[in-house]
């Protein structure tokens, strides 16, 4: 274990490069090295012996270390290790606990839980609160590394000592310490820093830099993967994707369709589809409704339609559909799913029939994203108690959207003057009984200049 204080060097490596990249890092603190007298103090507190390579440690780096970093949002960790998103190393010579204790209390109680923390001894703990210890029941001078999942009350092995978790986990760049983030490189030996995965996880994070929009704003392939990586879609990126040939850019995103499999993936790769290729689309989602492939979520089916084919084709494509599919029973999140994006007041007239209590599940919201207009909302307010439901809880959305943000895209059309829109507010307030429907008129009427 000579020349152990490389590892410092190498860990500041780590951070430098992080930051140089935009990460966010929180900077080494090492502690001072302990004595044998503190350490021999410690093991008559705990009643064991350390592991050797733990109390060379901490006599030749320090009784306590700790750091931490996450990677910029604008870092394209390649998919395959889509879990990564930070690093950290920490231990504490006063945080060792003896986890027998814990497992005892839980058998006291009756239950199981815990005991596999028997013969543990804690040294460090993740921030998702699973727990790192060594194994003392080994019947050898150096005990494993071990990781506890609190979750799921099981144990993973790491490392057969603490200087073979450290070399590691810093091979690999001191990945974060929740099991979600390591997991990739986990054999049955512990951390497997030899494997396929860890060495290309390696060679990624050798020369990995901040990747940013002047970076592959002329490289389609980059661009879409930039885009879907961040998961944002802005003007900015839909004007640069508009630069290239809308045929090879239809093609790839069509190619890249298949291969995503997350839905997250899939759904901003259609609003590529929906908002830079619009119509030059409009062949390809028609037949889809011929085709139905078993790649597309029939939501982002009802999106392309949206973005991609005329409203009077699309709208009742989507409306038969969902009558079909739902036998008309169809719930207010489903038909804001698959309607939501039309933006058009012809579905608040196809909701006049299809509405149904609890209105606050998705019928608000369509309404409020269909452009009601003051016409819509004097007339629903006149209908049955669902349709008033609907229209109260519509205006509450609309407020609190609208004080939240300030480009909310949806205005009212013909509005009436500010006094006459109070009058049929408190009107509408006064006729009511329930307390829930009162409230949020009220809330409406004491932030009505958001309307004018």
């Amino acid at each position: 274990m000579e020349g152990i204080q490389f590892l410092i060097s190498k860990w500041k490596e780590i951070l430098q490069k992080v930051e140089k990249n935009n990460g966010k890092v929180y900077q080494m603190e090492i502690g001072e090295t302990a004595t044998l007298q503190e350490i021999e103090a410690k093991e008559k507190e705990l009643g064991c012996q350390l592991p050797p390579s733990y109390k060379y440690i901490i006599q030749n780096i320090g009784k306590s270390l700790s750091f931490y970093y996450s990677f910029s949002e604008d870092t394209m960790i390649p998919s395959e290790f889509r879990e990564i998103f930070s690093g950290e190393i920490h231990w504490n010579i006063n945080f060792l606990q003896n986890l027998t204790r814990l497992a005892d209390e839980g058998m006291e109680d009756g239950e199981d839980y815990g005991s596999t923390l028997r013969g543990k001894l804690e040294f460090s703990h993740a921030g998702n609160g699973d727990i790192y210890a060594f194994d003392m029941s080994v019947d050898r001078e150096e005990k494993p590394v071990i990781y506890w999942d609190h979750e799921e009350d099981t144990i993973t092995y790491i490392a057969d000592s603490f200087i073979n978790y450290l070399l590691r986990i810093t091979e690999l760049g001191c990945i974060g310490s929740e099991k979600w983030q390591f997991e990739y490189f986990l054999s049955d030996s512990g951390l497997d820093t030899a494997s396929p995965a860890a060495v290309r996880w390696k060679q990624w994070f050798e020369t990995f830099s901040e990747t940013t929009l002047e970076d592959v704003k002329n490289n389609m392939e980059q661009l879409t993967a930039f885009v879907v990586y961040r998961e944002k879609l802005d003007e900015e990126t839909i004007t640069l994707l508009q630069k290239f040939n809308k045929n090879e850019l239809f093609q790839f995103l069509l190619n890249e369709l298949h291969k995503e499999g997350a839905f997250k993936d899939q759904k901003l790769l259609c609003e590529m589809f929906g908002r830079v290729l619009g119509q030059n689309a409009e062949t390809w989602v028609s037949s889809i409704w011929e085709a139905k492939p078993d790649y597309m979520d029939t939501r982002l089916r009802s999106y392309l339609t949206s973005m991609c084919v005329s409203k009077d084709k699309g709208l009742p494509l989507v409306i038969n559909f969902l009558e079909q599919e739902c036998n008309k029973k169809i719930s207010g999140y489903e038909a804001l799913s698959h309607l939501g994006d039309f933006h058009s007041r012809d579905v608040i007239s196809w909701m006049e029939n299809n509405v149904k209590f609890p209105v606050t599940e998705g019928w608000d919201d369509l309404f409020v994203r269909s452009n009601f207009s003051w016409d819509d909302l004097e007339r629903w307010t006149l209908l049955e108690e669902k349709h008033e439901a609907t229209a109260i809880h519509a205006l509450e959305k609309y407020v609190h959207e609208k004080a939240a943000n300030n480009k909310f895209p949806y205005v009212i059309s013909g509005l009436p003057s500010k006094s006459e829109c109070i009058d049929f507010l408190v009107k509408l307030r006064d006729k009511q009984v329930l307390k829930k429907r009162k409230l949020p008129i009220e809330k409406v009427i004491q932030n009505i200049d958001l309307f004018y």
